[in-house]
């Protein structure tokens, strides 16, 4: 059984740049290399995704004759994506895409499409319905829209972004017992408003290297391949540069990252969210992702030509 209808979750989700310096003539000035296109890896923060059907509950006779309307919330967490080499990415459930090189202005602005490449989410826990037990899973669901990723750079190290995003996915929803006949899928698109942290820093050491081919529509078969990594880091902020201390924002276990890399975190709301702060404190629909972070300063900052 397959419906269509409106589901709103959030994910958060951040970008990032590289700064060369050049002289002109006689005098100094700066010439600012453009972000290159390519793909952002993430993390879900395990029990800090989650979605509420109260306004929108899935309708009656959904999981089974008589079923009725289900109100409740999906806790997530992230399921590693399928890739080829296996593992080669790691614990990594969710990848952007930027499809453009972005060349900043001399406002310092610039701007790039974006689109969600891979998603994969699955709950924490079986859901309780009143015709039983569901396991649920969220992937994408066919060909993704794009939207526009404004990027400023406010200091010669990085800065912040706005980024809204648009998806459409599939959610599966499979009996506890394991009864085949029985599995549902419910499909949405979805709109994320803007993410807390919504910061980044240049970067000179791509986030991963080598041919890596990923499952990006939840079939487990590895099949697309990513691009070469880029000349950019996501939410990250200089302090992490200048060698401060991360400091975790959520009470949930910290991830394991490969030697030499943190954690730093960012949290994502629904724009149509009551809550007018759009934190982690009272959101209805919430996505909150971790990143590595490589922590040596020769992957940071500037590159000259």
């Amino acid at each position: 059984m397959r419906m269509k209808r409106t589901l709103r979750v959030s994910m958060p989700f951040v970008f990032g740049a590289a700064l060369v310096f050049a002289l002109l003539g006689g005098s100094s000035a700066f010439a600012v290399e453009p972000i290159h296109k390519g793909v952002d890896t993430w993390m879900t923060v395990s029990g800090f995704a989650k979605t509420s059907f109260a306004k929108e509950p899935i309708p009656a006779g959904f999981f089974c004759a008589g079923s009725q309307p289900f109100t409740g919330t999906v806790t997530f967490k992230g399921a590693p994506l399928a890739t080829e080499p296996a593992r080669a990415l790691g614990d990594i459930d969710t990848v952007v895409q930027r499809l453009d090189d972005a060349v900043f202005d001399e406002q310092g602005v610039a701007s790039t499409r974006i689109q969600l490449l891979a998603l994969s989410l699955v709950s924490t826990g079986p859901i309780e319905t009143s015709c039983g037990k569901y396991n649920v899973a969220v992937h994408l669901d066919g060909e993704q829209p794009t939207t526009t990723m404004r990027i400023i750079r406010t200091s010669a190290l990085g800065g912040t972004y706005s980024a809204p995003l648009a998806l459409r996915v599939k959610a599966i929803f499979t009996p506890f017992t394991g009864d085949a006949s029985a599995r549902r899928e419910l499909s949405t698109r979805i709109d994320l408003g803007p993410s807390t942290n919504s910061v980044w820093v240049y970067l000179k050491a791509p986030q991963y290297k080598g041919a890596i081919k990923l499952d990006t529509n939840g079939d487990g078969r590895p099949a697309t391949l990513l691009p070469a990594g880029s000349n950019f880091l996501p939410g990250v902020t200089p302090a992490v540069f200048k060698g401060e201390p991360f400091k975790p924002t959520l009470a949930s276990a910290v991830p394991a990252c490969p030697p030499g890399q943190t954690p730093t975190q960012a949290c994502h709301c629904n724009p149509t969210s009551t809550d007018p702060n759009q934190s982690a404190a009272g959101c209805d629909h919430l996505h909150c992702i971790w990143t590595c972070v490589t922590s040596t300063q020769q992957d940071f900052g500037i590159s000259s030509n």
